[in-house]
């Protein structure tokens, strides 16, 4: 990572935005596994919806999901270095560390809790020591290997060694070891820690503190120990999600980290699961009751990875233009945010395609964790709703077609790029296991002016130079570039497009840089498209402050 990386243009300037989703229609599957679900059309939309659900580079891929996560870690912890003199060796060579040993540091849920609060600090201007830092320099000084250098901080890429922890801070707290689900992802599961020495104790006094807030109850009780059978069942459940949704259904499964057991009892009845988000990241809660069964632990593993997995996305990608926009919902009290539909909307999508694959499971499916159990209503909706008094809203298929519809009547201006084609990917997905719901609306072409050319006013005039220094980290891959001013405390994500218009700003004019921008792309040189796709770039990088103008 280094402000070098920032004049790089991309592996290829290519004219289509990266990160497109797949096309509307129906997608081509691979055919079902041998007794994983019966022949016939049924099983062929489940597959194809199974497919679709993973198909969307920004929403749906999850390497491309986890890979932009590490590029954001990476440049978070080299701005935050640039704040903090005491922790930036720490901060700058964690950055610097392999995908292999970082990746169990950005899933660790107290080191995850820690850098998204050191990030919202520094955006706010509150910042002054990381705690992320903290926290990490205990764990690589317990863990350093024998031959760290006697000065400085203890290298994150040293040669292998027994006294390398392969594990992340918090996990390493766990005795005995537990994996969640062996085979099939790197999850663990939470129990009270047992830490060795004063850094430990400082972590798992968090870790316990991160547990106790995401439950609301500073007074709870710590995290049940689950018996051999429990353990057994919430495997058996993560092999029949995998084995139900081959796509879908793993991909939800990278995005969980730990798994913890609890009994908890609200106002509102007794905790059924939870997933962690920013209180306690990476982490999904169950009650122990939800693994009487795979069909139950599975569908439990889906809601809740389903919402991990969408935080993740959402860390790079925002869906709305107003987070206070408000959608009224039936069912509850009060209304909803639109991104909270869109998470809802989400999890029902995942839901009804589970229960279609369960509907056509074969036989061996069935065989080995036994047969689905029907189809159940939802919880009641919330007394003296409209829901609650018309009988209305108790299944997934109605939610779903209310939050669709909801999501289709918002004016398109409430959504950002991004969120336009969530809707569509969601929507389509949902069609074809629920030809019920509402289509996806395909946005009218519009069309607007085309940019200032080489001989046309009202552009940036002067020289368009790119500011320094920037710290930025490359996907070519995904054809993204994520870059952030020095002084600045935000990060900007150019696709390729941006990306190269961004490049080219190295001091040439207006004209200079459409002609080099069109020879990049394979386009015709002095063309509206390269007016406009110049002009669209140019806007986001100068309002960004990643480019400045003289004229």
């Amino acid at each position: 990572m280094s402000s070098s990386l920032s004049a790089a243009q991309p592996a290829s300037a290519s004219t289509d935005r990266p990160g497109s989703p797949a096309p509307a229609g129906p997608v081509a599957a691979e055919p079902a596994t041998a007794g994983q679900a019966t022949a016939g059309p049924a099983a062929d939309r489940v597959a194809q919806a199974d497919t679709l659900l993973c198909a969307d580079r920004q929403f749906g891929d999850s390497p491309a999901i986890g890979e932009r996560n590490l590029a954001r870690f990476r440049l978070g912890l080299t701005m935050l270095a640039r704040h903090d003199a005491e922790a930036a060796d720490v901060l700058r060579e964690t950055a610097a560390a392999s995908d292999e040993r970082l990746r169990p540091l950005l899933y660790d849920p107290v080191l995850r809790n820690c850098f998204e609060v050191d990030l919202a600090r520094l955006d706010s201007g509150r910042f002054e020591h990381s705690s992320f830092a903290a926290y990490v320099r205990g764990h690589l000084t317990t863990g350093a290997v024998a031959d760290a250098p006697a000065t400085g901080t203890p290298t994150m890429d040293a040669a292998p060694s027994d006294a390398v922890p392969s594990a992340g801070p918090s996990e390493a707290l766990m005795r005995p070891h537990r994996p969640a689900w062996p085979g099939l992802g790197d999850a663990w599961v939470l129990a009270e820690p047992a830490p060795q020495g004063d850094a430990q104790k400082l972590l798992a006094e968090r870790l316990m503190e991160l547990y106790r807030d995401a439950l609301g109850d500073g007074r709870a009780a710590g995290p049940v120990d689950p018996t051999d059978e429990t353990l057994a069942v919430l495997r058996d459940g993560a092999e029949l999600l995998a084995t139900l949704l081959p796509a879908a259904g793993a991909g939800v499964l990278g995005h969980v980290g730990v798994v913890g057991f609890t009994s908890r009892e609200s106002e509102e009845g007794p905790l059924q699961s939870m997933s962690g988000g920013d209180p306690l990241p990476s982490t999904v809660l169950l009650a122990p009751e939800r693994c009487t069964s795979p069909w139950l632990a599975a569908e439990s593993l889906l809601h809740e990875g389903a919402h991990l997995k969408l935080f993740d996305a959402l860390r790079t990608g925002s869906v709305v233009r107003n987070a206070t926009e408000q959608v009224p919902i039936p069912w509850r009290i009060g209304s909803w945010t639109v991104i909270r539909v869109f998470v809802a909307l989400h999890f029902y999508v995942h839901l009804l395609v589970f229960r279609a694959a369960a509907d056509t499971a074969g036989e061996a499916v069935r065989e080995r964790f036994g047969p689905p159990p029907p189809a159940e209503d939802l919880d009641e909706p919330s007394p003296g709703t409209p829901a609650a008094l018309n009988g209305a809203y108790r299944t997934s298929g109605e939610r779903a077609r209310y939050l669709a519809e909801c999501v289709l009547s918002l004016p398109d201006e409430a959504l950002t790029e991004h969120g336009h084609r969530f809707a569509r990917w969601l929507l389509t997905a949902l069609r074809l296991v629920d030809e019920d719901a509402p289509r996806p609306r395909e946005r009218a072409a519009t069309t607007r002016p085309a940019e200032p050319g080489p001989s046309q006013q009202g552009g940036p005039t002067g020289a368009l130079q790119r500011v320094t220094p920037v710290d930025a980290c490359a996907l070519p891959g995904l054809g993204q570039l994520v870059v952030s001013p020095a002084r600045s405390a935000r990060m900007h994500w150019l696709n390729a497009r941006s990306w190269t218009v961004y490049s080219l700003c190295d001091g040439r004019d207006l004209g200079s840089l459409h002609t080099a921008y069109a020879r990049a792309a394979g386009l015709t040189a002095g063309s509206e498209e390269v007016g406009r796709q110049v002009g669209d770039s140019l806007r986001l990088l100068v309002a960004s402050g990643l480019v400045t103008h003289d004229g």
